[in-house]
């Protein structure tokens, strides 16, 4: 059987995707290459001038010094060589400070601009769905079916043929969930949307806090804000504020509820992850204040460089038996 019109469109889409991979992919490689070369050459000048004054200093320092000196400090190289360490010090130093983190982030705004087209049509394919599922994983393995075989019966068999003989290997899993936990510490404050009571999207920001539970925050609303019944409708989606290198996580498969214990029970993970949030807090207020338990059963976390989907497994809600499911 040949394939359809239909197919063939979705397969040209397919192969649309991964040359936006591709470039995408290039891209990047070339904005870690020319800020490693940047940062490289900042700590090279930085080294040599303070090598450069350091031995300068100290052939000034010799030329005025009557007593004598051992053999090795006769001579101007140590005093270069320890002038040189002494640089790399004070330029790694100095990369860490915040007028070195500005030079940095505008070179990587700079970049930015330079790869932008390649950048967003790359993040713009990185998801592909076909008939309601996400198959950008399958892809790659599609494409080489379809070539290797010269009259595949449909686009379906292949893509259920590549789906049963999938390898899943664990360490990208886990490579997920570490970049998962690295963007939650990397920020304390989601978008979480809700509906209000006519179905109209409604979204706020707010601070929260990690559980000892993977993928399990908590949130805390005045009992007087109108999000109260929006929370209370249980399911919500989120999308946490972006780092310094565009990073974020989202997620539409969110679950909220009351949790069973009140805002002083929570109060010291808030201090301890949100600095300063309880500043302008009362006791009175603390003890009005609602604390909800948000679940998140799947997310994405997603950049200019990666793409990956998290499952938390333990977070998902059981499937209800047929006879329960009918009653």
């Amino acid at each position: 059987m040949a394939l359809s019109p239909e197919d063939l469109r979705v397969i040209d889409d397919m192969k649309q995707r991964e040359f936006t991979q591709k470039k995408r992919r290039r891209a990047v490689s070339a904005m870690h290459h020319e800020r490693t070369r940047y940062r490289a050459t900042l700590t090279t000048v930085i080294t040599v001038v303070i090598a450069l004054i350091v031995g300068i200093a100290y052939t000034a320092f010799r030329r005025f010094l009557t007593a004598p000196l051992p053999e090795l400090w006769q001579r101007d190289w140590p005093a270069l060589l320890i002038g040189a360490v002494i640089g790399w010090l004070l330029a790694e130093l100095w990369l860490r400070s915040w007028a070195g983190r500005r030079v940095l982030a505008r070179k990587d705004a700079r970049l930015n601009q330079k790869y932008s087209g390649d950048l967003h049509a790359g993040r713009r394919w990185q998801q592909f769905f076909y008939k309601g599922e996400e198959i950008s994983a399958l892809i790659p393995r599609v494409l080489y079916t379809l070539e290797s075989q010269p009259d595949p019966e449909s686009l379906d068999a292949v893509i259920d043929s590549v789906r049963t003989t999938r390898y899943e290997n664990p360490r990208f899993r886990a490579r997920g969930l570490e970049i998962f936990n690295s963007l939650v510490d990397a920020t304390d404050l989601v978008l979480l949307s809700t509906c209000d009571d006519a179905g109209r999207p409604s979204s706020r920001f707010m601070r929260f806090v990690t559980t000892s539970r993977p993928g399990v925050w908590y949130v805390t609303s005045a009992p007087e804000a109108p999000k109260i019944r929006e929370f209370d409708r249980g399911v919500a989606a989120l999308i946490t504020v972006p780092t310094e290198s565009g990073a974020t996580i989202s997620s539409n498969r969110v679950r909220l509820r009351r949790a069973d214990k009140g805002f002083p029970e929570v109060a010291e993970l808030y201090r301890a992850q949100v600095p300063r949030y309880l500043d302008g807090m009362t006791p009175e207020d603390q003890s009005r204040e609602v604390v909800y338990e948000l679940t998140i059963e799947s997310a994405r976390v997603s950049s200019w460089e990666y793409n990956e989907v998290v499952l938390f497994e333990s977070n998902q809600v059981p499937a209800e038996p047929e006879s329960r499911a009918l009653a």
